[in-house]
């Protein structure tokens, strides 16, 4: 039943705890506890004093009345919009059976998923595990920095973004405005998308095993390096500008946003300073100091260039050139997405 449940992508109400749905949750699912975090406090100490009759009695003498109503008219409004909806707590106990009873009391039939959030964690994690057995065609997508190797990933109809999924565009300069999702949250989502995945040919962008502080799963990041791979060709210059679209075209210019911004790129700078050597930190820390007082798109491009030269593309050019052997196409852009669709 959780294939089909999965492959629908079912909507879900996920009546545990707000703090424990921020630790993992399902896609799709929403968040509408039976008990907030302080009410499962309370119940968890009278469970581990008294046992589970006076917990449970102690949780409908804490839920009730108004309180009551309040939250089963979220679960009711949620699903009057989403009538396919499910409901599970952590391993479905009471939680989940005791929410099933109050809206069937209002007339509203709704299931809950068998052993909760437990057995939802364990398939997506099989449904990793089985990538090993996987019959499709994966193809990675390889190239320099700049390249603008995800913007050829989303034009494709069988890919899957694991920069999108990671929230974080892959580099030191990678981190984004809103936070990274939790690791369960990363696995289960790349998972569920891995399932929904009904093209015969796979194409995900080569990443290094960690995207940010998230780590890809063992088996799924063995078969990417056990894959063949497509080469992205791009001028270097067009690199350059692709590379000052995505990061600095968009910032706030203003003056209380400037060094912000800057010491936002710096702080990013210092973490490869050691990777970088002495000189080459300090020549491109100084060029892009100018270029963030200068606002010059062409200021920019000097410390941009020399990042790529100096560091992206040699330690890129190391990476790929030991897996050459396993290249089945490079071209340009056109040519790689009529390879890869």
């Amino acid at each position: 039943m959780l294939d089909k449940l999965i492959q629908r992508n079912t909507p879900f109400i996920d009546v545990r705890s707000p703090k424990e749905f921020d630790r993992g949750s399902m896609p799709n699912s929403v968040n509408i506890p039976i008990l907030n975090d302080v009410e499962r406090e309370i119940i968890g100490k009278i469970f581990k004093q008294d046992g589970s009759d006076a917990a449970q009695q102690a949780g409908y003498d804490l839920v009730k009345g108004n309180l009551k109503n309040e939250r089963v008219v979220k679960w009711k409004n949620f699903i009057d919009q989403n009538p396919n909806t499910w409901l599970y707590c952590a391993r479905g106990g009471l939680r989940s059976r005791i929410a099933q009873s109050w809206l069937k009391d209002i007339g509203v039939d709704v299931d809950i998923v068998k052993s909760g959030f437990k057995s939802l964690r364990n398939f997506c994690l099989k449904i990793i595990d089985d990538t090993s057995k996987d019959k499709k065609h994966w193809i990675i997508l390889a190239g320099r920095t700049g390249s603008n190797k995800t913007k050829l990933i989303n034009k494709l109809n069988n890919s899957i973004d694991l920069e999108k999924l990671a929230n974080h565009r892959g580099s030191a300069f990678g981190k984004r405005s809103t936070p990274q999702p939790t690791p369960i949250n990363f696995e289960n989502m790349l998972s569920v998308k891995y399932f929904q995945h009904n093209n015969k040919k796979l194409i995900l962008e080569d990443e290094s095993r960690t995207i940010g502080r998230l780590v890809i799963p063992d088996l799924f990041y063995n078969k990417m390096r056990q894959s063949n791979i497509c080469i992205l060709e791009v001028p270097f210059t067009e690199r350059v500008e692709n590379i000052y679209n995505d990061y600095i075209g968009n910032l706030n210019f203003s003056d209380n946003q400037v060094l912000l911004n800057m010491k936002k790129f710096q702080n990013n700078l210092i973490k490869i300073s050691k990777r970088l050597g002495s000189d080459n930190f300090k020549k491109i820390d100084r060029l892009m100091k100018s270029a963030f007082k200068d606002a010059k798109k062409e200021t920019h491009f000097q410390w941009i260039g020399e990042l790529l030269s100096c560091y992206y593309d040699r330690m890129y050019d190391y990476q790929l050139n030991k897996k050459m052997d396993k290249c089945t196409h490079k071209g340009n852009w056109d040519s790689c997405l009529d390879f890869l669709e």
